[in-house]
């Protein structure tokens, strides 16, 4: 287009790009070895086969909680959503495209323990929910993590702010898991070992094996995780539910049925847990949704002694 100043023109097309050089403008880096793209390292699997069924019950182990803290309270602070802003084109008011808390939403907002300890992990193109397990360990699902890439990074998030991050070395679970299946539900936990010691300014859960005497008689379960549904970037938490355990797994791993706890996607990896005199211990680990069949509609918590033995050998080994 002879003769039209080129901020008049309209933009170049494919075949245009194709045949025509392009002519940036440069400028020199000071550093160009400092604005590479950072990528995550590998993490190391650590070999661990799944116990025989028989095998003996795991030993709990014990919560921790940093010294500066006060107390421990039963509820996080809630976080305060705003109201959504009003768009108006042509006269006309438009529904904002944004997903904002509805009344009642337990969104929260609280830098103490144990609320503080509900981890994001993403793995490759997985991600999810996980929580602080020991000094330097994260528990989530065996399905969040990307076995292909192999990387994991975790940040803890409150309101709005990052309060740490950190990378994975070594991942420890009994199954790989890809697709979570009604098979493997039960197994389906991971514990990702840290390259910094979170745990050790924020504190971690404890570990407990789930008796099936709990089974439907007590709602004093609680849940902390993150949804981008519920909020983009805060923690959410929720209690009063039940769990049962199924009666037809009669493994080491063990699938609890929640038909009260409410679970999406991007809660998967987050813990279940209860209070008890020494503090706060997670039972099981969210894992899938269930649709239809006998069951009818349910969401499973992975638990059971599998659950206590891969955080007793996960702490041990990797002090």
């Amino acid at each position: 287009m002879p003769g039209i100043p080129d901020s008049n023109r309209p933009p170049l097309s494919a075949a245009e790009i194709r045949t025509s050089p392009l002519h940036v403008p440069q400028h020199q880096v000071p550093d160009p070895n400092g604005l590479k793209p950072v990528e995550l390292p590998k993490s190391t699997v650590v070999p661990v086969k799944t116990p025989a069924a028989g095998a003996q019950p795991a030993a709990d182990l014990q919560p921790s909680m940093p010294d500066h803290q006060d107390g421990i309270s039963f509820e996080p602070n809630r976080f305060q959503v705003g109201e959504p802003p009003q768009l108006v084109f042509a006269g006309q008011e438009l529904e904002p495209l944004l997903v904002f808390n509805p009344d009642g939403r337990r969104v929260y907002d609280d830098r103490s323990f144990p609320w503080v300890l509900a981890c994001n992990v993403s793995s490759g193109s997985g991600s999810g929910s996980g929580a602080l397990i020991g000094p330097r360990h994260v528990l989530t699902a065996s399905h969040v993590i990307d076995w292909q890439a192999l990387t994991v990074s975790v940040s803890l998030v409150q309101g709005s702010t990052q309060l740490a991050s950190a990378g994975g070395t070594h991942i420890m679970a009994y199954e790989h898991i890809v697709d979570v299946t009604y098979s493997n539900a039960d197994d389906d936990y991971a514990v990702v070992m840290l390259d910094r010691r979170l745990g050790d300014g924020f504190g971690f859960f404890g570990c407990r094996t789930y008796d099936s005497g709990w089974d439907n008689e007590t709602a004093n379960w609680f849940n902390i995780a993150y949804e981008r549904i519920i909020h983009s970037t805060a923690a959410n938490f929720q209690t009063g539910f039940f769990l049962d355990e199924d009666d037809f797994d009669l493994g080491g791993g063990r699938m609890l049925i929640t038909k009260t706890g409410d679970f999406l996607k991007g809660m998967s990896g987050s813990p279940v847990f209860g209070f008890w005199n020494e503090g706060p211990f997670v039972v099981g680990v969210a894992s899938a949704g269930a649709g239809g069949g006998l069951g009818g509609n349910y969401n499973a918590i992975a638990g059971g002694n599998n659950l206590t033995r891969l955080v007793n050998k996960a702490r041990a080994d990797f002090p």
